[in-house]
């Protein structure tokens, strides 16, 4: 298939490309803005910013068949007046690929996110009621009703805590793999029984090519590994695997907000319909991504 992914410089957009390539599906890539080494890559990129109205005449050039729909931009916090701003702009990028899907009639893969459910009413299957926290959740919501409305086939992955060495934003993940390697406590807050699921970028690149091999499928999908963790095992499995480190876990002594949150997702459904499941363990890759850092 002829297949343009947006975002492609981002976490999840990156391992879309070259799952799609490997695949030997013809994918373009679409930057906001392509470094000078992307030149270098085996498939078509293109640079456009989706916010303008411009950025159409670039699509149509493209005339994909299916468009996997990875460009948001990320807040810097839950609330606020710089939430609602970005939550505004990805509700922009949003219904320009939307109203583009629709025009030429092509299939659309969006990447949507768990934290539309909200903080209650977990375990969390596709039908569960949400209540998104935040305005990046409720664009996402937003454009999921939209996308439902829609006659082209389309399908939407809620992704639960996505990861990748390459991520840079400061993720509790991230952020205690540095501090383990650099020999500094990890602190967490509360008791530490807060859960998170973390998803592996490539288990994602896996999800959106079922989503795509399999053509007569739509609807919504649940993905996540399906293995949550607390923050405090989260602590002990990076100490076990940075070799020698002298960190140690303790309480911050502050309370945490999210003290009774579990990140329990249904994922049977991807399971049975797309034929997906997650192959990356945590533990691996947390041990990738030691890896990276020691290389950088």
């Amino acid at each position: 298939m002829k297949i343009l992914v947006t975002g492609a410089g981002g976490l999840i957009g990156s391992y879309v490309v070259q799952a799609l390539h490997h695949a030997n599906h013809e994918v373009t890539g679409l930057y906001r803005k392509a470094p000078d080494h992307k030149k270098n890559y085996p498939w078509t990129f293109t640079e456009a910013d989706l916010t303008e109205d411009k950025s159409r005449s670039i699509l149509e050039k493209v005339a994909p068949n299916a468009i996997v729909h990875c460009a948001a931009v990320l807040p810097k916090q839950f609330g606020g007046e710089e939430a609602e701003q970005v939550a505004e702009i990805n509700q922009r990028i949003d219904e320009q690929i939307i109203r583009f899907c629709t025009d030429i009639g092509c299939d659309l893969i969006y990447t949507s996110s768990t934290s539309i459910y909200g903080l209650t009413g977990f375990p969390w299957n596709e039908m569960s009621e949400v209540s998104p926290i935040g305005p990046y959740a409720v664009a996402k919501f937003k454009t999921e009703q939209r996308i439902l409305t829609l006659k082209n086939r389309s399908v939407i992955l809620r992704i639960s805590s996505p990861y990748a060495p390459e991520q840079r934003s400061g993720t509790v993940l991230r952020i205690f793999i540095e501090r383990a390697i650099a020999n500094r406590d990890l602190y967490y807050y509360g008791t530490g029984e807060r859960q998170q699921d973390f998803t592996a970028a490539e288990d994602v690149a896996q999800a959106i090519l079922c989503s795509i091999f399999h053509s007569d499928i739509n609807g919504v999908f649940n993905i996540s590994s399906g293995n949550p963790i607390s923050m405090r095992d989260l602590a002990e499995l990076i100490l076990q695997c940075v070799m020698g480190t002298k960190s140690r876990i303790l309480p911050s002594g502050q309370p945490d907000p999210q003290e009774s949150y579990r990140a329990l997702f249904d994922i049977s459904k991807a399971k049975n319909i797309l034929k997906w499941q997650p192959s990356v363990s945590l533990e691996d890759g947390i041990k990738r991504w030691i890896r990276y850092l020691e290389k950088e």
